[in-house]
């Protein structure tokens, strides 16, 4: 029993470290995201620009480009780029800039979520058992940070839309359902633990 103890441990501690390493690199991310929406936001509207690219000869398709001082940068959403603003214009530059607020929320949270786990990883690492009413609490707290990170880009999109376009535009994925469902398992994987404290505390008490 105490070698399976041990070994367990030794993945825990594995696992923990995996954690720490995927913080550090959404840390990176969110601030490389946050120097690119600082140096949009210097260049010119201009600058930017959505173009109809080569046709894609392996899918047979055409995809239009999103061009930053003309270089080619990769395939954007022609419908959501293609959005007219107060002056009759495209406005690529708000649309990009949205685009990377929307990856630093969503990175931030998923970081919150990562930090959360590796708490419980940290606590049962030094030997505290998982049924914990704390670790009840931040399997609660996840779940509702996945149905926060589900609606998020829908609130960007429409506040950003709003200063942008004049007008609110509703952009939904049929990720964010799946992201939902992840939100609504923690959710249950939470009352699973409430269970398990309720008998840990029973055991206690016969003990």
């Amino acid at each position: 029993m105490n070698t399976n103890m041990k070994l367990l441990q030794k993945k825990i501690k594995v696992d923990t470290i995996v954690l720490c390493i995927i913080c550090i690199l959404f840390a990176i991310s969110i601030m490389s995201n946050i120097g690119q929406i600082n140096e949009y936001s210097r260049m010119n509207k201009s600058s930017f620009e959505v173009k109809l690219g080569p046709t894609d000869t392996v899918n047979n398709t055409n995809n239009y480009y999103l061009y930053i001082e003309g270089e080619k940068y990769w395939t954007v959403d022609y419908n959501n780029y293609s959005r007219l603003d107060d002056t009759g214009k495209t406005n690529a530059k708000a649309n990009l800039i949205m685009d990377n607020v929307n990856e630093v929320l969503k990175s931030i949270i998923i970081e919150i979520i990562f930090i959360f786990l590796y708490i419980m990883l940290s606590r049962v690492k030094k030997g505290l058992t998982p049924f914990s009413v704390d670790n009840v609490s931040i399997l609660r707290i996840i779940a509702f940070l996945s149905f926060f990170l589900a609606l998020l880009p829908v609130g960007v999109n429409m506040v950003g839309s709003m200063i942008a376009f004049q007008y609110a535009t509703i952009y939904y994925s049929p990720l964010n359902f799946y992201i939902i469902a992840i939100g609504v398992v923690f959710g249950i994987i939470s009352e699973i633990f409430k269970y398990g404290c309720e008998l840990q505390e029973d055991m206690n008490q016969i003990a």
